[in-house]
């Protein structure tokens, strides 16, 4: 083992004398990690574990209480050679274990030694309580003698018989849940709307209990099985509630299962809270299923249970449990697969190792990596989970400040100091005064300032570019929707993409964009014009023997009222007899998507059929947030550059207007400055519409953009710095969320 560090270490000589041992409780078990046997050193009082290499495991084995350090280091060194542990090493695992409670020396009587052990014990305590204050534990009581009386009755579940019941199980529960996946979709679809999501929150709140009452019983359960099984550890001793983001919910402590030596059933472990979840989820969608339609209370209520019990089991299982950038079942199934135990704080360890070995110069730095491939998925796992982590908790923060803002805010303040304040000052510590830089002290000074100096010039930058970018889509400046002029049957119809030429001053002329025919409508007309020659005949004769017959007079005039009421009504008819032919009612193109089908198809009056739009002038529509709403009106230049989607080559300029969201027309009035009131963050306009950003281009090019094309638009603001801008969204967002600044 004696590579990577130096033979001899300048603190030998405080742990030479000592003659330290594993306390009387500790355990010790052999596990096989990626080809290697490792020691598992565990101390059941206080569920401690901890993963010694032979190498170590031999030199811990002869510190019996009688044998000091130095000899048992000698004694390593002349049976193993260049295998035994360095000086460097023996002195690290010395205090690991010390640490951890797990071995225990004869120290001075003024007990120094202890008093520093639980000063950093203690201080480790409490930064992983601030560390994880949204994931707060309280244990409660025992349940190993429970566990072990269900073990004796259930553990049969954990066998290949129950885990073949157990994927039937599933398989007729996805079944069961696919055939009604259109009702599951649109359920879930309203559940997730702000107003029900609130209202459904108690029963979704009583649903997420129950699975993970259940979760923590199959996690317990496993354990004590294969534990009874191997005859190899498998205590589960502590059950408790956790307040997850203060939500109250079940856990239980089954870290036992790492004294197993099986891969296999330390990773059904992990897996059964998850597997006993989805078990849950089958059959209620069964249930669920059955009680479709049903009209019994007790059976409505049975329904709704059922599917909240489905949504719970289902989204938590697969967006918290299975995850293993979080530290929940996933996490623990990977380190059992990687063969990689402590995964998380191993990762983090080898990122601080990159840093002091190969940045700072520090070459006693130990290297928590033991292989080629291990230190790969050390340094993957501990860059993607530190940046999910923050990612997930700033998420949560903003969530709680935005619904409890005193609570969130000082769970922010909290937090804020418990991951920024705290690690900033142990690391300007470890630059002042670290025993590590000792002899490097000057480097890694040099180095950290040459790697902050310009991320500092740069957020400082007083002349940084401020630009924003919105995707906005080309539209037509001019838009005639087309419809049926009357009811009929298409005769013939234009074909899609034709350019038409439009009606003129006089609403003459215009493209013919279909025909259509109703033969009833006809028929009235031609019924109708017999009737009014009719009429027109009794109306001549009446007037003929009007000379004769005075009194016929009268006649002529009844006639004459009917007469024009019959051609009033012949030019109804004739006008809708014309609307069986549609023009074109301006020149461009004409746009349907039936147009192929149109043709012997029935069109009610008033029906749409396509569009004709003007393809020599477009407008391009984006919406526009609040907050760049303000900025545009108050500093923006008056010219965008445009790109398109796809063809970032193509740039083109416009000139920009805000308009209320919907308006279409050229005569609609812009957005003034006056209209937004800088206290209303949320992106609604001046009468809670959303605004609309209308971009012109013009210039050279503007032939290369069509109706339908995506556009990105790009905005320059005054230039400014970085930090000026980064202030600037922080108070957007806190305007937004919570009404402040």
């Amino acid at each position: 083992m004696a590579g990577a560090n130096p033979t001899f270490s300048e603190s030998w000589y405080r742990v030479a004398h000592l003659r330290p041992r594993l306390r009387a409780t500790v355990q010790t078990r052999r596990q096989h990690f990626r080809g290697r046997i490792w020691h598992i050193v565990q101390d059941p009082a206080n569920n401690s574990f901890f993963r010694l290499h032979p190498a170590a495991y031999r030199f811990i084995a002869m510190l019996d209480g009688q044998r000091s350090v130095a000899d048992a280091w000698r004694a390593c060194t002349a049976t193993m050679g260049d295998e035994a542990m360095t000086q460097p090493e023996a002195v690290r695992v010395l205090g690991q274990l010390y640490s951890a409670n797990l071995i225990q020396a004869e120290l001075p009587p003024d007990a120094e030694g202890l008093f520093r052990r639980h000063q950093k014990r203690r201080g480790r305590e409490i930064r992983s309580w601030l560390t994880n204050l949204l994931f707060l534990r309280v244990p409660l009581f025992d349940p190993d003698r429970l566990l072990g009386a269900l073990a004796a009755v259930a553990g049969w579940l954990y066998t290949p018989v129950g885990f073949a019941l157990w994927v039937a199980l599933l398989g007729m529960g996805v079944y069961f849940a696919a055939g009604a996946w259109g009702e599951l979709a649109g359920r879930t679809a309203q559940m997730l709307q702000a107003e029900r999501l609130l209202r459904n929150l108690p029963a979704l709140y009583g649903a997420f209990v129950l699975t993970k009452v259940l979760h923590e019983f199959g996690h317990g359960l496993a354990c004590k099985r294969f534990g009874r099984l191997s005859r190899d550890g498998g205590e589960v001793h502590v059950m408790g509630v956790m307040f997850l983001i203060f939500a109250p919910m079940p856990y239980v402590d089954a870290s036992g299962a790492w004294a197993l030596r099986s891969k296999l059933h330390r990773t059904i472990i992990g897996a059964a809270g998850m597997m006993t979840e989805l078990a849950l989820a089958a059959v209620a969608a069964l249930a669920w299923v059955w009680t479709a339609g049903a009209t019994a209370p007790w059976q409505q209520s049975l329904h709704a249970a059922c599917y909240y019990t489905m949504f719970i089991s289902t989204v938590s299982t697969i967006i918290f449990n299975a995850n293993p950038l979080l530290r929940f079942d996933g996490y623990y199934i990977l380190s059992d697969l990687l063969e990689i135990p402590n995964l998380a704080e191993r990762a983090r360890q080898y990122v601080l190792y990159l840093v002091k070995r190969y940045a700072y110069g520090v070459r006693g730095a130990m290297n928590p990596g033991t292989g080629g491939g291990e230190k790969a998925w050390l340094l993957g796992y501990g860059l993607a989970s530190t940046a999910f982590r923050l990612y997930i908790s700033v998420r949560i923060l903003l969530m709680l400040a935005e619904r409890y803002f005193v609570v969130g805010a000082a769970i922010a303040a909290v937090m804020a100091f418990a991951w920024l304040v705290m690690p900033l000052g142990r690391f300007l510590k470890y630059l002042a005064g670290g025993p590590e830089l000792a002899r490097t002290r000057a480097r890694a000074l040099a180095l950290t300032a040459a790697a902050l100096l310009p991320i500092a010039v740069a957020v400082a930058l007083p002349d940084a570019p401020d630009r924003w970018r919105v995707e906005g889509v080309v539209e037509p400046l001019h838009v005639a929707y087309v419809h049926a002029g009357t009811d009929g049957f298409v005769t013939s119809a234009l074909p899609d993409a034709v350019c038409v030429q439009g009606l003129d001053a006089n609403g003459n002329g215009g493209t013919v964009l279909l025909s259509a025919e109703n033969r009833p409508l006809a028929q009235d007309a031609n019924d109708l014009t017999a009737e009014m020659e009719i009429l027109a005949a009794r109306r001549r004769i009446a007037q003929l023997e009007s000379d004769k017959y005075p009194h016929d007079l009268a006649l002529v005039q009844v006639l004459d009222t009917a007469m024009a009421s019959l051609e009033t009504q012949q030019r109804l008819l004739t006008r809708e007899l014309a609307s069986l032919t549609v023009h074109a009612p301006l020149t461009g193109q004409w746009i349907s998507a039936a147009a192929d089908h149109l043709d012997g198809m029935y069109l009610k009056k008033g029906q749409k059929v396509g569009k004709v739009v003007t393809l020599d002038r477009v407008v391009i529509i984006a919406q526009c947030p609040h907050r760049l709403a303000g900025m545009l009106l108050a500093e923006a230049k008056p010219e965008v550059e445009i790109r398109l989607v796809g063809e970032p080559s193509t740039v083109l300029a416009g000139t920009w207007e805000i308009r209320p969201a919907g308006a279409r027309g050229e005569d609609d009035p812009p957005i003034l400055a006056s209209s937004i009131k800088p206290d209303a963050a949320g992106g609604a306009g001046p009468n809670g519409d959303t605004f609309e950003l209308r971009v012109t281009p013009h210039g050279r090019g503007t032939l290369q953009i069509m109706p339908g094309q995506s556009v990105v638009i790009r905005i320059d603001l005054p230039r400014r710095p970085i930090i000026a801008q980064w202030w600037r969204s922080v108070r957007q967002m806190a305007q937004q969320r919570f009404r402040i600044f």
